[in-house]
């Protein structure tokens, strides 16, 4: 026999991925993990008849031949399966889009990349093969995909993934399904659970220049669908990272779930030295015998020694920065800026302090009211927001769009030592993966 099978605690994106090898490899008996997330049982239910899937105990005195693992290749996440087979020199291919220098499953023959969805792996595979698919196939597909990526926009998101996503679309995926599918608080355990986390919500930290939000609730029993929880919460108090503990007295379990939406802070890598794991965004992790106060402000304090500081005005700032006196008329100073091809300036008086700062808009105030010759300072705007070069770059966003500014000059003992543009603030967006 040959089987398939993904990480226990099957997500949407594993049951993705198993919709495509059935068609992939159809000689293949998939498995199901004895968990499965909240989000994808709602899947499972509906279509358990068309998966046809084993259980682990259903491996129990059967020889396995060829082993097919996707969506993870960590040993500790698959340790339900192997349990359950004879012959542990099968041949094993694991198919995965997390980091393959960190499978410790022996023999495995690892193949993927780095997309934001393992869906995307496998349906790079089956455009490569001209697979068909029937429109339940590619909506389940597509479901998987889109729950990885937060619908393609998690900074993990990759061409290839649009470029599968497509491939669905094309193969008859119902975005409306794929949305229905994807309703994550459904229950009134979660809606309950929800209200009591907000209710202790505060301002999130400050850690090396990161906004962390902590928050510790204590839970008479487990409830499926906490993550959802943390997803809602994150979405609405929008910190770099969120941090929920949950602990449950009765069976002394503390449940730790992590989100984060900047690359330096690495939920996963946070996680493991304590056992936990799962992607770069969002991780997990189960402790048994553990106050959760106590444990909380352990991990606090892990978290000031090991994250990275966060980037800060000073990091991107445009260093070079032209300036123009005071005294300089506003005639001179357009056809400054047009040579240096600039939108904005910085004013310095005698002293060589900034003084205020002249934009376009400033000039032509002064052509309308044919005052061309008339100098800078007279038409230069004076309350100019400014700051030094360590804000973050969370208070740089904020600057620009509480005073509808463009250009925020970094001063530091009286002194310019540089300007943050539109552009400077743009072009560390759009690298955020390797600055943040």
């Amino acid at each position: 026999m040959n089987i398939a099978f993904g990480h226990s605690n099957m997500d949407m994106d594993c049951l993705g991925s198993l919709v495509l090898v059935k068609k992939l490899f159809p000689d293949y008996r998939l498995v199901k993990s004895n968990l499965i997330h909240p989000v994808a049982r709602k899947v499972y239910n509906i279509y358990q008849d068309y998966f046809n899937f084993l259980s682990p105990d259903d491996l129990k005195d059967e020889t396995i031949d060829d082993v097919l693992i996707v969506d993870t290749c960590i040993a500790s996440r698959v340790k339900e399966y192997f349990n359950n087979f004879k012959n542990p020199a099968a041949a094993i291919r694991v198919i995965d889009h997390h980091n393959l220098e960190d499978c410790d499953i022996p023999r495995a023959q690892k193949e993927g990349a780095p997309f934001g969805a393992n869906v995307t792996c496998l349906g790079k595979l089956a455009m490569a093969r001209r697979i068909k698919l029937v429109p339940e196939e590619a909506t389940i597909a597509l479901a998987g995909l889109y729950a990885d990526t937060g619908r393609l926009i998690y900074e993990n998101v990759c061409r290839e993934d649009f470029e599968v996503s497509a491939y669905l679309m094309d193969m008859g995926a119902s975005l409306k399904l794929v949305k229905t599918f994807l309703e994550s608080l459904t229950e009134s355990e979660q809606i309950g659970v929800l209200n009591q986390v907000f209710l202790l919500v505060d301002n999130a930290i400050d850690i090396q220049g990161h906004s962390i939000l902590i928050t510790c609730l204590p839970l008479d029993d487990n409830i499926n669908g906490l993550a959802a929880v943390v997803d809602k919460v994150m979405e609405v108090e929008n910190p770099d990272a969120y941090f929920a503990f949950f602990s449950i007295p009765r069976k002394n379990t503390v449940l730790l779930i992590a989100r984060s939406q900047k690359a330096k802070i690495d939920v996963n890598k946070l996680l493991q030295p304590y056992g936990g794991g799962g992607h770069q965004a969002a991780a997990s992790l189960k402790l048994i015998h553990r106050d959760m106060k106590q444990f909380s402000e352990e991990f606090r304090g892990y978290l000031e020694k090991s994250l990275k500081p966060a980037t800060r005005a000073r990091d991107i700032m445009t260093r070079d920065v032209e300036v123009i006196k005071e005294d300089v008329s506003l005639l001179d100073a357009s056809r400054f800026l047009e040579e240096i091809d600039l939108t904005g300036i910085p004013v310095v008086n005698a002293q060589g302090s900034v003084s205020g700062f002249l934009s376009l808009r400033d000039i032509m105030k002064g052509r309308r009211a044919s005052q061309m010759h008339a100098p800078v300072k007279a038409y230069m705007t004076r309350n100019v927001i400014t700051s030094d070069g360590y804000i973050t770059m969370r208070e740089v966003e904020r600057l620009f769009y509480k005073h509808h500014i463009n250009h925020i000059p970094i001063v530091e003992g009286g002194k310019l030592q540089g300007i943050v543009t539109h552009g400077d603030y743009l072009r560390y967006k759009r690298n955020q993966g390797i600055l943040t």
